[in-house]
């Protein structure tokens, strides 16, 4: 195919391979000896494909993804019926193009992950103030039904990113751990899969308490490094610390149920903060889960002090 041009990237999977050219991707069949077929891409009067690098994956053993400039196309080898094999001379397998997605990064690399994409890219826009390189991104995306929904995108935070383009970042992966590498002139990053614990440390780091215990919730109340307990005093610390005593009451008699010492040290803190009262009608009075006699004596002295 020298009337393509020269070959810009390659990539193999057991009896297939596919090479970007000048006007596009072609699937070449190994075992037959035939190219399968030609994705041409658009060519577009803002640039030329030729700067951008081709990334060719296949994901699957029947599977090609291909990033190039801003354009995703997702291919599958298909093998034709018996029908279009008796009706004229073509060939055992087919490319069919079946999902195409114009997205708003010059592309760098991308993935798989699970049903989900993975995208290493570059805004096409120029920091405003600095006139540089943005940050390189990192997103997930779906897929389904034709639609291209980005689900989380992170900037990363690269050396010397300023002075970088689309070429100068590759995408490297363990398709079966889902474990990414993203490569720089200067660094490696490493990406994986969030846990839980993850999860619930960025909630937290965010000030979702809310949602961090959900989380909890979700999955039994405890996890390796948090319980509803542990993010549970955290959230009454930082009510608190926004003077909203009421609201701390109810989150309190919430994390401590039937914990007696849990209970006691967090009633000090509304002790320290001359707010008794508020927590005062959530205070265990079940004989079975009665408090040490100092904590009623101080909420009783509280109430002699404000209304005697």
């Amino acid at each position: 195919c020298e009337c393509e041009g020269d070959v810009q990237a390659i990539s193999w999977h057991d009896r297939f391979v596919a090479w970007a050219s000048e006007v596009g991707v072609r699937v070449y069949d190994l075992v037959a000896r035939c190219s399968l077929g030609l994705i041409q891409w658009e060519k577009s009067p803002n640039h030329s494909i030729e700067d951008f690098r081709c990334n060719l994956l296949w994901s699957a053993p029947k599977t090609l993804m291909i990033g190039w400039v801003d354009t995703i196309r997702i291919c599958v080898i298909r093998k034709r019926s018996q029908i279009e094999l008796q009706t004229r001379d073509v060939t055992e397998f087919l490319v069919d193009p079946i999902h195409t997605f114009q997205t708003d990064y010059y592309i760098s690399g991308l993935g798989p992950l699970d049903n989900q994409l993975v995208l290493l890219g570059v805004p096409k826009e120029c920091d405003a103030e600095t006139g540089k390189a943005q940050r390189p991104v990192l997103l997930v995306a779906d897929y389904k039904d034709c639609e291209f929904c980005e689900v989380s995108t992170d900037s990363l935070n690269i050396r010397g990113y300023e002075a970088y383009s689309y070429n100068d970042y590759y995408l490297d992966m363990l398709i079966e751990e889902n474990r990414f590498f993203i490569v720089s002139p200067k660094d490696i990053v490493i990406a994986s899969l969030y846990d839980i614990d993850d999860r619930v440390n960025w909630l937290t780091e965010e000030g979702k308490f809310e949602r961090a215990m959900t989380v909890l919730e979700e999955v039994g109340g405890k996890t390796t490094k948090h319980s509803i307990v542990t993010v549970g005093v955290q959230y009454l610390d930082h009510v608190m610390s926004e003077h909203l005593y009421e609201e701390a009451a109810i989150l309190c008699a919430r994390i401590c149920k039937n914990d007696k010492m849990l209970w006691e040290n967090q009633i000090l803190k509304f002790v320290d903060v001359k707010q008794l009262r508020s927590i005062s009608p959530y205070v265990p009075r079940n004989p079975e889960q009665r408090l040490s006699p100092q904590i009623y004596e101080l909420i009783f002295c509280e109430y002699l002090k404000v209304d005697p």
